[in-house]
C-alpha cells in the first residue's frame, strides 16, 4: 500500500500544484498546435508537476508479507542433577517423551521442540549427559518467549521434579501461554543425611575466634548417632556428636575456631556417612574465611532520624567486618576528636541548608576520606558540589517516583544474577526530578526506570581518583527495597549485598599501581567463569594495552596452573573459564618499558552442590504452576494421558505476516516517469514548432 507520512490532505495540495502550473501554461490555445494538443499538454504538465510535489512528501510502499508456520508445543525438560540422582527411570521416561513428539508431529503437524533448562533444543538422550547444577524453572520458562514467537506457541509442558533452587519460585509468575506439567522422580524422602547448610563470617580477624555453625537434616536415622568434625587440611581440629531424634529433624552444631593463620583459611565440615544413606555427597560442605589484622571504622552522620537510616545500619550490623558510629546531630551529636581514624564517612542527607557538621564534613573531604553521600531534601548545593566530586547537584524541590535497574555495563563489582532479578520486583522509590550533572569517570551503578523504559540518567553512581573514593546514591524512601524483599523472599540478600559491596569498594585500598592484575571478586562457584581485570599504565598514569602477562595459579594442593594472555583495547580482561574448588593464590608478571612488575593475592573457588542438598520432589508446586497457568498435571507415568489431551487438539498453522517500508524516493521508476512526461511534453512542443 503506498502511502505518506503526512495527512492525506496534503495530496490535494500535490494535485492544486500541478493544476495551477499547468493552466498558467495552457489556459489558452496560444501554440502552433490544435486545441487536442493543448490538452495533452495540460495533463502531461498537471500529472510531472503533482508526482514532483508528491516525492516531496517522501512517500513510501508499505508492503505486507505473509505465511504460514506450524503451532509449537514446547517440551522443557529439567535436566538437573536432582532429576538426574532422584529419578533411576529418567532415560527410559525421556525415550517415550521422544516417542510422543514423532507421533504429535506426525499426525498432527505441530513442532515440538524439547528444550533444556539452557534454552538449548535436545535431540536425543546423548544431549542430557551433562546435567546441569542448578534448576532455575521460573528463569527457563520465562525465556522461552525469548526463543519462540509467542504468538506460534500453542502449549507448554514442563517435565520436572518440581525442585527450584535458583531465581524465584514459578508460580509466583504468570506465563504468557497455557503450561502443563509432568512430575519427574520421587515424592517419597529417600534415607540421607544432608549437610543442609553452613553459615560462617566470610573475614575474620586475626587473634580472634569466630564461628562456623551447620544445619542437618537426616531422614530415616531416627534415634541414631552421628558425628560431624571440622577438619583442616585434612585434619580434624574438632568434632561434635549429635542423637537424631525423629525425621526430618534439624541439627544445628556449632565450632569455635581461632584465627590465627593469615589469609584465606579452608575448612570443612563433615558428616560421617550412615549405613544405607542414599548419597553421601552432601555429607560435607566447606568454608572459606579470608583472615585479616582489623576491622573497618565507619563513621555515620545524619541530620536527623529517617527510616532509611534503620534499613542501611541494619545491612551494617549483618558484617562484623564494619564498626559504625552513628552521630545525629537532633539526637545525640557527639564532638569527633580524629577524624583520621575513619576508613569511611556516610553523609545522610548532608550537607544541609541547616549547616549541620559543616565542620566536620570539611575535614572529611581535607583528610580525603572516602565518602558515601546519601542525598536528600534541602541540601546545601554549594557546599555539596565543592566536596562531592563525581556529582553537581542543581537546585529542585521535586522528585519522581521510579524504579531503579542495574547498569549491566558497571564493572567495579557484581551482584549475582540472581539477586539483580530481585531487584527488577522491588517497588519504586523518589527520585530527583531534574537531571543532575555527572563527572565523566563516575560510573553508574544504578539508573532510573519508568516503567517498563531503561533510561540513561543515573541515580547510584562510584568515582575514584589519585586521593580518594566517593559514591553518591541520589534514591528516597529505599527502606522499601529490604521490606518488599523480605516480603517476597524471607531475605535480605539483595539489598545487604548492595550496601556491603558499596561500602567494600569505597574502603579498599585507593593504591594507584602501574600494574594491577586482580579477580574481579575474592570467591567463585566451580561453575563460574573465573574473570580478572587488568590495569596496566604508564608513568604518567595512561591506560596502556598489549603488554604480554603470565599468571601462575597455585592451590592448595600445591598444583601449578600456567596462563598468558595480552591485554587490547577491546578485551582488556581476562576469563580462566572454571576452577575446581579450593583456595588459589595467584601471581601475574609483566614486563612494563622495560621492568618487571608483578601483582599476587588470592581467592577461593567453592563448590556448588545445591542439587544434592534436596533430591524430595515438589509435585504440588507443579501442581500449582498448572493451575494458575491454565494447564493439567500429570505424573510421570500418565504419559499416555497426556498424550490423548494432545491429540485431542487440533494445531492450525499460524499466519505469521510482516511488514516491510520500501521509500518510493529511493526507486528509480518514479524519476522516470517524471522524465517521460516531461519529455513527451518538450517533444510535443518541438514537433510543432515551439519551446
Amino acid at each position: 500500500m503506498l502511502d505518506i507520512s503526512y495527512s492525506p490532505y496534503w495530496l490535494i495540495l500535490c494535485l492544486s500544484l500541478g493544476l495551477g502550473y499547468a493552466f498558467l501554461l495552457y489556459n489558452k490555445h496560444k501554440g502552433p498546435w490544435k486545441p487536442i494538443w493543448n490538452k495533452v499538454l495540460f495533463v502531461l504538465r498537471t500529472i510531472a508537476i503533482t508526482l514532483i510535489a508528491y516525492l516531496l512528501l517522501e512517500p513510501f510502499l508499505n508492503i505486507r508479507r505473509t505465511e504460514s508456520e506450524d503451532s509449537n508445543i514446547v517440551f522443557l525438560i529439567d535436566d538437573s542433577e536432582s532429576v538426574n540422582e532422584g529419578d533411576d527411570n529418567f532415560n527410559k521416561t525421556f525415550s517415550s517423551i521422544l516417542q510422543l513428539k514423532e507421533k504429535l508431529e506426525d499426525e498432527k503437524g505441530v513442532h515440538i521442540p524439547i528444550l533444556n533448562l539452557k534454552g538449548d533444543i535436545i535431540t536425543s538422550s546423548d544431549s542430557l549427559e551433562g546435567f546441569q547444577k542448578s534448576s532455575p524453572l521460573n528463569q527457563s520458562l520465562k525465556n522461552i518467549s525469548d526463543l519462540i514467537d509467542e504468538a506460534l506457541i500453542s502449549r507448554v509442558v514442563l517435565f520436572s521434579d518440581g525442585i527450584y533452587n535458583q531465581g524465584i519460585s514459578p508460580d509466583y509468575y504468570a506465563f504468557p501461554f497455557e503450561l502443563s506439567t509432568v512430575g519427574l522422580g520421587d515424592t517419597v524422602q529417600k534415607k540421607d543425611v544432608v549437610l543442609k547448610e553452613i553459615r560462617y563470617n566470610k573475614v575474620a580477624y586475626q587473634g580472634n575466634e569466630f564461628p562456623i555453625e551447620v544445619d542437618i537434616l537426616q531422614s530415616g536415622f531416627e534415634n541414631q548417632v552421628g558425628r560431624v568434625k571440622l577438619l583442616k587440611e585434612g585434619k580434624t581440629i574438632d568434632q561434635e556428636v549429635i542423637n537424631f531424634i525423629g525425621d526430618d529433624n534439624l541439627s544445628t552444631v556449632q565450632f569455635l575456631v581461632s584465627a590465627d593463620d593469615f589469609g584465606f583459611q579452608s575448612y570443612t565440615v563433615r558428616v560421617e556417612a550412615l549405613e544405607g544413606e542414599f548419597i553421601q555427597e552432601n555429607n560435607s560442605k566447606n568454608a572459606y574465611v579470608n583472615i585479616i589484622e582489623g576491622k573497618k571504622k565507619i563513621l555515620f552522620l545524619a541530620p536527623y532520624p529517617h527510616p532509611d537510616i534503620k534499613a542501611l545500619t541494619a545491612s551494617l550490623d549483618q558484617n562484623t567486618n564494619y564498626e559504625y558510629e552513628l552521630n545525629i546531630a537532633s539526637v545525640n551529636k557527639k564532638q569527633l576528636k580524629n577524624i583520621a581514624e575513619y576508613d569511611l564517612a556516610i553523609l545522610f542527607h548532608l550537607p544541609n541548608r541547616n549547616n549541620v557538621f559543616i565542620s566536620e564534613i570539611r575535614k572529611i573531604a581535607n583528610a580525603n576520606i572516602p565518602i558515601w553521600f546519601v542525598n536528600g531534601p534541602n541540601m546545601a548545593f554549594n557546599i555539596h558540589n565543592e566536596v562531592n566530586k563525581s556529582t553537581e547537584l542543581r537546585p529542585s524541590a521535586e522528585v519522581d517516583e521510579a524504579f531503579a535497574y542495574i547498569n549491566p555495563k558497571f564493572d567495579l563489582f557484581q551482584l549475582e544474577n540472581e539477586k539483580q532479578e530481585i531487584q527488577s520486583k522491588l517497588p519504586p522509590v523518589y527520585l530527583p526530578y531534574v537531571k543532575h550533572q555527572f563527572h565523566p569517570l563516575a560510573q553508574s551503578f544504578m539508573m532510573k526506570r519508568v516503567g517498563n523504559v531503561k533510561t540513561q540518567q543515573p541515580i547510584f553512581v562510584f568515582y575514584k581518583d589519585d586521593q580518594t573514593r566517593q559514591a553518591t546514591l541520589l534514591a528516597q524512601n529505599f527502606r522499601v527495597w529490604r521490606m518488599v524483599e523480605y516480603l517476597n523472599t524471607e531475605s535480605y540478600d539483595f539489598f545487604d549485598s548492595w550496601v556491603s559491596k558499596t561500602i567494600q569498594y569505597l574502603t579498599a585500598n585507593n593504591k594507584r599501581d602501574l600494574f594491577k592484575v586482580f579477580p574481579i571478586k575474592d570467591a567463585f562457584l566451580d561453575n563460574e567463569m573465573i574473570k580478572f581485570n587488568v590495569e596496566l599504565y604508564n608513568e604518567v598514569f595512561d591506560r596502556i594495552f598489549d603488554v604480554p602477562i603470565r599468571l601462575i595459579l597455585k592451590n592448595e594442593k600445591d598444583s601449578i596452573l600456567n596462563y598468558e594472555f595480552t591485554p587490547d583495547r577491546l578485551k582488556p580482561n581476562f576469563d580462566l573459564g572454571t576452577l575446581a574448588e579450593g583456595v588459589y593464590d595467584y601471581t601475574a608478571i609483566g614486563n612494563l618499558q622495560g621492568v618487571n612488575y608483578t601483582s599476587s593475592g588470592q581467592f577461593v573457588v567453592d563448590q556448588f552442590d545445591i542439587e544434592k542438598q534436596n533430591l524430595k520432589a515438589n509435585f504440588n508446586l507443579l501442581r500449582r504452576v498448572a493451575q494458575k497457568n491454565n494447564g493439567k498435571f500429570y505424573k510421570v507415568d500418565e504419559l499416555s494421558s497426556l498424550e490423548s489431551d494432545l491429540m485431542a487438539n487440533d494445531y492450525p498453522k499460524v499466519l505469521n505476516g510482516e511488514s516491510e517500508v520500501i521509500p518510493i524516493t529511493q526507486n528509480i521508476i518514479p524519476y522516470i516517469i517524471i522524465l517521460i512526461l516531461l519529455f513527451s511534453e518538450w517533444f510535443i512542443r518541438r514537433f510543432f514548432g515551439s519551446y
